[in-house]
């Protein structure tokens, strides 16, 4: 890519500029290999995020510098960009709907390094698409720690007769995403993995936690509380403003124990969606009932 340039994407024009700015400085990610990768991604990544409403944490001068989460689409935005306004009780913010490459482009030119898609599609608000069991290991304990407990995890969803999909943080932590039929309530889902932190606290009270106060934790901590209308947790696929350009990657459940999250980064994600397909495909097709679980927490 040129230092500034006009791209035509599905007959949108994109203006990009300051293409050589350092986005990460070790190993040196530019601007235009942030947009390179989300170009690269798209075709899985834009099945993940579409249809949702975006915050978005922007860094316009790099991680080296003060960046800002942002929800209400600006005012300077193309107007093709599609918006979606959610009330609530004092305002309604018009957010960012991402769901084609021309959007995801002019994101990455906004120096957009984190997405965070809503736990619901706009068809579907105000149900929530799956139940999200965040797994985020207390200081100084790291990712080691959230793979153990992930394969408790496992154990309780298999008896429960639940299939869920793990995914990197891009951090410390796993995600697990337990895909739902469209017709439940968040209170539901929360509860649900309220549920489940409870299970993994009985049998292993030295190293999970349900306490939300963060002084008083300990292990890894079960996060019910993200399954809100109002929460979102880090995309599949979104990189992460940290060191090393980390990205939140789907794994599968049988590698779990060789996989260490400093491999999966702007420049080896494509590449691993290239031999190993999108794993978290199932989070779109394999929409579970938990009809028969809601009598334990009602």
């Amino acid at each position: 890519m040129k230092t500034q340039e006009a791209l035509n994407i599905d007959g949108k024009t994109i203006a990009v500029s300051n293409l050589d700015k350092i986005f990460w400085p070790s190993p040196v990610i530019t601007k235009a290999d942030l947009i390179k990768y989300y170009a690269a991604v798209a075709p899985v990544a834009l099945k993940h995020w579409s249809s949702r409403p975006l915050t978005l944490q922007r860094y316009p001068n790099g991680i080296e510098d003060e960046g800002f989460y942002q929800k209400k689409c600006p005012d300077y935005a193309p107007e093709w960009i599609r918006r979606f306004p959610k009330v609530t009780d004092t305002k309604t913010i018009e957010y960012i709907i991402c769901n084609d490459l021309a959007t995801l482009v002019w994101l990455g030119n906004q120096g957009v390094l984190e997405i965070h898609p809503a736990l619901f599609k706009v068809d579907h608000f105000p149900a929530p698409s799956f139940a999200v069991i965040d797994l985020d290991p207390t200081a100084p304990l790291g990712f080691a720690a959230a793979q153990e407990t992930a394969k408790k995890v496992k154990v309780v969803l298999d008896e429960l007769g639940l299939r869920g999909y793990p995914k990197t943080s891009g951090a410390s932590g796993i995600h697990i995403y337990i895909p739902l039929q469209p017709r439940y309530s968040f209170r539901q889902t929360s509860r649900l993995v309220e549920f489940i932190g409870s299970l993994l606290v009985k049998f292993y009270p030295q190293s999970v936690t349900n306490e939300r106060l963060i002084r008083n934790r300990h292990g890894v901590y079960v996060d019910h509380l993200q399954n809100d209308a109002n929460k979102t947790i880090v995309g599949v696929y979104s990189p992460r403003p940290l060191p090393s350009a980390p990205v939140s990657t789907p794994i599968n459940w049988d590698e779990l124990d060789q996989i260490n999250p400093e491999d999966f980064n702007l420049l080896t994600v494509p590449q691993r969606i290239e031999s190993y397909g999108d794993l978290f495909e199932p989070v779109l097709t394999d929409l579970q009932s938990i009809d028969h679980l809601l009598r334990l927490f009602p």
